[in-house]
């Protein structure tokens, strides 16, 4: 799909969509309202662009992952790779196998919430290794200029990141060769603070800090999968500058009740509006679609949608939702709100 780790993101007019996460029938949903048909065409032959974290969490993170690649193999799709499509390259290489690719192997432990089994559907085999082989293809960032220049990329645009990542064509190589780089300054530096140690090599990564983001420690410990983490979110929009748009994923932009700090790096900005700066976040929480399912008074209607952000017309999409305009910072349609 790319040569490079900075793909060159298509001309024309695009729909961006945030992180699926598994939800086959979001995904469906949202694009009939866009104007797809179920094999990603569209009569005014627009393109769709995703931004990564195709999987894990969701019901059937198969069927997503599949049909992304398929539209992707017939030049009607991008995407860029995200945290969670990450992790599973890097876990098929001996790394760190966490419970929500329960989906792709059978090592990772069952992933559960709160006690409760997650329903996923599993690969295995010869569609599994496909599926490595596609998140081994994608990109770490997206990019065009032209009339309406826009980036994408799934969590952070770091500029310095993203020219070192620039001329690189392995994700997992690049990431091995940082580690190591960030391991010798961490022995030579005598940095013995294990949270320190784990934030260099989360911020000093490009890997890690595009894919994932930027990182700071935490006041109070934050949950993830059961076990406690000190480092929290950084927002690194509100210094993000005037153009080129850029389009990322990542951020949990849909509170659910009773969700910590880590979950409300938002408040305040309007849920259609630019996070800050010129840059917006296209992750409205389809991915915590499962807690909502788990939930005992559960009756179908969910708080999270999956959203799309049509460019040039500056349009926001939802699968459960009207679409609104992308409102900028002085709350007026950013792209004049054409539908």
């Amino acid at each position: 799909m790319s040569e490079t780790l900075v793909g060159r993101l298509f001309d024309g007019p695009i729909d961006v969509v945030g992180d699926v996460h598994g939800e086959i029938r979001a995904l469906m949903v949202l694009l009939w309202k866009l104007g797809y048909d179920r094999r990603g065409n569209h009569p005014q032959g627009r393109r769709l662009v995703f931004v990564g974290d195709l999987g894990d969490r969701g019901p059937d993170s198969p069927s997503v992952v599949e049909w992304v690649r398929d539209r992707a193999h017939e030049g009607k799709a991008q995407a860029v790779l995200g945290n969670h499509d990450f992790n599973a390259l890097w876990a098929s290489h001996g790394g760190q196998m966490k419970p929500e690719l329960s989906w792709l192997f059978d090592e990772a432990r069952p992933y559960e919430h709160r006690g409760k089994r997650v329903p996923q559907a599993l690969v295995r085999g010869r569609k599994r290794d496909e599926i490595l082989d596609f998140f081994a293809s994608l990109p770490v960032a997206l990019e065009r200029d032209g009339e309406l220049p826009v980036r994408v990329v799934h969590a952070c645009w770091e500029p310095g990141a993203v020219e070192r990542v620039r001329a690189e064509s392995d994700v997992i190589d690049l990431h091995r060769r940082e580690r190591q780089r960030i391991d010798d300054a961490i022995r030579d530096g005598g940095v013995s603070d294990p949270l320190e140690r784990k934030l260099m090599h989360q911020n000093h990564n490009p890997v890690k800090r595009l894919t994932s983001g930027t990182e700071g420690r935490s006041a109070e410990p934050i949950l993830i999968n059961n076990e406690p983490r000190w480092e929290r979110r950084v927002a690194w929009w509100p210094e993000y500058g005037e153009r080129p748009l850029c389009v990322f994923g990542h951020y949990w932009r849909t509170p659910l009740p009773n969700e910590g700090p880590e979950y409300h790096l938002f408040d305040g900005v309007p849920r259609n509006a630019l996070c800050g700066g010129w840059a917006t976040c296209v992750d409205y929480s389809a991915g915590k679609r499962f807690k909502e399912r788990l939930q005992h008074d559960f009756d179908g209607t969910y708080r999270t949608s999956l959203a799309a952000l049509r460019l040039p017309e500056g349009m926001l999409y939802f699968d459960n939702d009207d679409p609104v305009p992308l409102l900028g910072l002085d709350g007026r349609p950013a792209f004049g709100g054409a539908a």
